[in-house]
């Protein structure tokens, strides 16, 4: 016994160095593309709109009253409230010693992918190796542990600032106190639901759960743990619980216009995945019935992906244990609840399959279970050595990425394109000094707010419309978006005919390089701009 504790304790020593250097490491590669707010932009739109939120919750206010204010009503409800709560926490040294402003927007942006995308990746992905190796044997802790945090579309999203992370690490907590629980509905049990609840309050994912912990319980009954009124008491406050952490976790839906507000960004999101943002899409994500090449290249290869299935399956079927069946049940009915969500919805996003193939792929190590004593430790390593070519068929392509993202400010034509503009042909002549130069942009048109400039952009596509109400002095466009929407073929799958017509129109003119009353200026490979013709 004092043996298996200490090897666990080892374990876990290791896997905490593991992973001190993994959030090092990635510390230079969060601090690019982040040297203006504008710049979050051209590669993270969704940093963008996040980061001026963030900012103003821990902006101070005419009295207490407006500053508690800012900090709690952070209007961005695409997200809960721990997201936001998190980020402000994790920036509030920074305000502290004068380092919120303007030249310092690397560092801020680096702490808040660190410390939001980073961290809580590193502490999901031990919570889950504990859940499958609780620790007791070194190497295959260390091997899973090094192959989930170097999964492509894991080190992706550690290089961002998302609440993905956070909403996995309270999904891994919810796994991870299930499993301590062992079918005795305890205090685990509840800290399951609070833990369920919080993941509910950040990003909805909580919900996954929804067939796995009624079938927990019956579980929980068919092993004579609780009885059948035990069971509805059980389940009545493993809803009080998640309810309550809700709450608590996102106390503005106390407020009724918060509320309102929340619920209504909550039923139009629902509606955006059900049928896409601008175009409607068909989901072709088993097109003729295979994977999609972007999902094996940046989780797991096809083998290895089946074998994270076998492994499910083996212990879901095969394990004599009842509590580490009652796992893989539990596992079972949340990865069934997710796949159906995630299959059916109108986009299929990288990040989208964090909470399902991440916990899968730790299920790889199961396969051992079911293998005689005597062989089992030459089958651990065999597997061992197995998942180790996934981690180096990761390494491979984590390697790539990196390079890519270390030097993406450089190499990015949008930031040229803005460079060049700047250098050759600003500021316009024709544009009196008196007067605020206007700038429309696509949404990955970098332009940076400066003084003398007003920057607009349109996240409903542009329009001669918009151009006719904003008369900018500069229109920046990206050719990517010229060639989506420049065609009328895009209006039969259009999800609003009469707004993407407008769109049509004014991309087919810009494809042209015909806007009426612009003049061509210049391009690259990115996006062309177009200037104000004189009067």
């Amino acid at each position: 016994m004092t043996d298996d504790k200490g090897s666990r304790r080892l374990t876990f020593w290791i896997l905490a160095v593991i992973g001190i250097l993994y959030f090092c490491a990635l510390i230079p590669f969060n601090l690019t593309g982040a040297e203006t707010p504008d710049m979050l932009e051209v590669f993270e739109v969704d940093e963008y709109a996040q980061y001026p939120h963030v900012i103003r919750m821990l902006t101070p206010g005419d009295g207490a009253y407006q500053t508690l204010r800012n900090f709690f009503i952070y209007l961005h409800y695409y997200y809960g409230y721990p997201f936001y709560f998190w980020s402000a926490v994790s920036i509030l040294p920074l305000k502290l010693f004068g380092m919120i402003r303007l030249e310092n927007t690397r560092v801020i942006i680096c702490v808040l992918r660190q410390m939001l995308s980073v961290l809580p990746m590193i502490l999901s992905a031990g919570l889950l190796t504990r859940v499958v190796t609780k620790f007791r044997q070194i190497i295959p802790s260390v091997v899973l542990y090094v192959l989930l945090l170097t999964m492509p579309a894991v080190l992706q999203n550690d290089l961002w600032w998302h609440p993905d992370s956070l909403t996995l690490l309270f999904l891994s907590l919810t796994f991870f106190f299930l499993d301590k629980d062992e079918l005795r509905c305890g205090r685990f049990y509840l800290l399951a639901a609070a833990a369920c609840g919080a993941a509910v309050g950040t990003k909805y994912l909580g919900l996954y759960f929804a067939l796995s912990i009624p079938a927990y319980l019956v579980c929980c009954l068919i092993r004579g743990t609780i009885n059948f009124r035990q069971l509805l008491i059980k389940a009545g406050l493993f809803l009080l619980v998640m309810a309550a952490f809700i709450l608590i976790s996102d106390p503005l839906l106390l407020l009724p216009q918060e509320r309102a507000e929340i619920i209504g960004i909550m039923k139009q999101q629902t509606e955006l995945s059900g049928t896409g943002i601008f175009l409607r899409y068909d989901s072709t994500f088993l097109e003729n019935g295979y994977l999609p090449g972007w999902l094996t290249e940046n989780y797991l290869k096809s083998p290895w992906l089946i074998l994270s299935v076998i492994g499910l399956l083996v212990s879901l079927f095969l394990r004599k244990d009842p509590k580490r069946q009652t796992t893989a049940v539990v596992l079972f009915f949340y990865l069934l609840t997710a796949c159906i969500v995630n299959l059916n919805a109108a986009a299929s996003r990288m990040h989208y399959y964090l909470p399902i193939l991440i916990p899968l792929g730790a299920q790889m190590l199961h396969l051992t279970s079911v293998v005689p004593e005597r062989y089992r430790k030459a089958a651990s390593m065999l597997l061992c050595l197995i998942m180790a070519v996934q981690i180096g068929i990761n390494l491979k392509t984590d390697t790539g990425l990196m390079k890519t993202h270390l030097h993406r400010e450089e190499t990015s034509g949008s930031i040229a394109l803005y460079k060049t503009l700047e250098s050759e042909y600003l500021p316009l002549p024709e544009v009196p000094a008196e007067r605020m130069t206007r700038v429309f942009r696509d949404w990955k048109a970098y332009f940076p707010e400066q003084e003398g400039y007003a920057v607009e952009t349109d996240w409903e596509l542009g329009s001669f419309a918009f151009m006719e109400e904003w008369h900018p002095d500069l229109i920046l466009l990206e050719k990517e978006n010229i060639r989506a929407y420049s065609s009328a073929s895009v209006l039969d799958s259009a999800v609003n005919t009469d707004r993407m017509r407008d769109a049509v129109e004014f991309y087919s003119a810009a494809a042209e390089k015909q806007l009426p009353g612009y003049g061509f200026l210049l391009e690259n490979e990115f996006g062309v701009v177009f200037r104000k013709e004189a009067q």
